[in-house]
């Protein structure tokens, strides 16, 4: 078994003391919840590509490619994304959010994440 140092961990330790204090009723909310809901609803994967988007950092080429998509697919499901949640991907603090919930949401879904 191998144990892990804190500064190997600190990004996930921060997450789950985060996930703990936010009640599992409270997510999805806001954007995140109405593209989830649109997905569910139209069988797209917005929710996916957004979370894409933002994992990394706003490159549309690495994003796409993590998808398997061109580009201005990419692009279009990105714009959709912004209108179904009612985002502003320029906002720093809109896409904190967005991101803290995909990523809350992720470890809750995990097999082991609670």
């Amino acid at each position: 078994q191998s144990v892990a140092r804190l500064d190997d961990v600190h990004v996930e330790a921060l997450l789950l003391e985060l996930a703990d204090l936010v009640p599992r009723g409270d997510l999805p909310s806001g954007v995140i919840a109405r593209v989830i809901a649109y997905d569910e609803i139209h069988a797209t994967n917005l929710a996916e590509t957004l979370r894409s988007w933002l994992d990394s950092f706003g490159d549309v080429a690495k994003a796409a490619a993590s998808m398997f998509v061109h580009p201005n697919t990419f692009r279009y499901r990105l714009r959709r994304a912004a209108e179904v949640g009612r985002i502003d991907l320029d906002d720093p603090a809109a896409r904190l959010s967005a991101m803290l919930q995909l990523r809350l949401m992720s470890l809750r879904s995990a097999p082991d994440g609670g």
